[in-house]
Parts: C-alpha cells; sequence; structure tokens
C-alpha cells in the first residue's frame, strides 16, 4: 500500500530515543496520532528545511518519511531522557509561534541542540513494517550541490528522498505519513 505510492518524502535516521526502545517509541507515537489525530515527530534542527519545504510544495501526496532500522548498538540522541519538552511551535510556511496542545496530549522531546530549536514532522500516521520491503530504489537531494543524488543515503541526518535513481534504501522499520505543511520548528 505505501510503496505503490511512494514518490516523494525523507529518510530519517531511527533508533532507540529518551530512553525508549524503538518499538516502544512507534508505539508512543502511534498511541498519539490516534488519541489526537496528528502528532510532531521531532528531530535535529536543519537549514535545509526551508529548500525541503520548496521541493515538497511541487510534489503529490502523500508524503512518507521512511524510519530507518538502526542496528542495536544505535546511541540514543537525547541524554535528557526526554526531559525537555517542545513549548511552542511554528509552521515553516507561517512565522507565527504557538503553544504546544497540552503535554498530556501531546509530549514533543528534542535535545535542542541547535539555537534551542529542533525540527519535527507533522505525521498523521504512524505505520511499523516488516523487515523487507518490496524492491525500489531511490535518489536523495543534496543541498550542497542542489542536485538530486543517486548515490548511498548518508547514515546521519534527515535527508529529501524520491523514488528514482540506482540505489535500494536501508533496512526501513517504520513509515511516517506527513500531513500538510509538513515540517514545523519547535522551540523549549
Amino acid at each position: 500500500m505505501i510503496w505503490d505510492t511512494f514518490e516523494l518524502g525523507f529518510w530519517h535516521p531511527f533508533g532507540p530515543y529518551t530512553g525508549l526502545s524503538p518499538s516502544q517509541v512507534l508505539e508512543w507515537k502511534h498511541g498519539k496520532v490516534e488519541r489526537y489525530g496528528w502528532t510532531f515527530w521531532s528531530f535535529v534542527h536543519s537549514s535545509s528545511a526551508n529548500t525541503w519545504l520548496d521541493v515538497l510544495e511541487h510534489g503529490r501526496e502523500p508524503i512518507y518519511a521512511l524510519c530507518s532500522h538502526s542496528p542495536n548498538g544505535a546511541r540514543d540522541p537525547d541524554p535528557n531522557r526526554g526531559a525537555l519538552l517542545a513549548r511552542e511551535y511554528r509552521y515553516l510556511s507561517n512565522s507565527e509561534w504557538h503553544e504546544m496542545p497540552d503535554p498530556s496530549v501531546m509530549k514533543v522531546t528534542n535535545p535542542f541542540k541547535r539555537n534551542g530549536l529542533a525540527l519535527g514532522f507533522k505525521v498523521s500516521r504512524v505505520v511499523s513494517v516488516e523487515p523487507t520491503i518490496p524492491p525500489f530504489t531511490l535518489e536523495w537531494y543534496s543541498r550542497t550541490d542542489r542536485s538530486w543524488r543517486s548515490d548511498r543515503v548518508p547514515t546521519r541526518g534527515e535527508f529529501l528522498i524520491r523514488r528514482g535513481g540506482t540505489v535500494a534504501p536501508r533496512r526501513v522499520c517504520a513509515v511516517l505519513q506527513l500531513t500538510r505543511p509538513y515540517l514545523a520548528e519547535l522551540r523549549q
């Protein structure tokens, strides 16, 4: 179902987070989507975000984030164990900051290492996937080159990806279906 409609989205490195295993994180976020209809999935702030948004605006929906399957030795990026909560958000398409919904409804954590900011995917669906996916290939967008590349996606950081090229993705453990406006900045 997802693989038939995947054309454009993100590659998202994924592993343990805030002291939770990957399966516990997926269960937590799935529960938030079920209760609230959507949630933010935070990750490190990137100067590429506005470029990504420009490309997404010209793509067709649905937009997905493919979450990598990380090895057992993957390091948890949040040494605070989820103690730092996002208090405000703003969509990249809008400069106005909004208060986060009640943390008991939508608790979004991040280490906020880049000037107190993080980014978040706006997620409307969380799907765990089997270890195998149908064969397909992808390209990734290089902000430096301002072009689509067909070599292997780097192992660190989020990247805009699209179907095509010659390289199969690494192992995927989950897929996030994103909803407009797709990306938000988060702050403490």
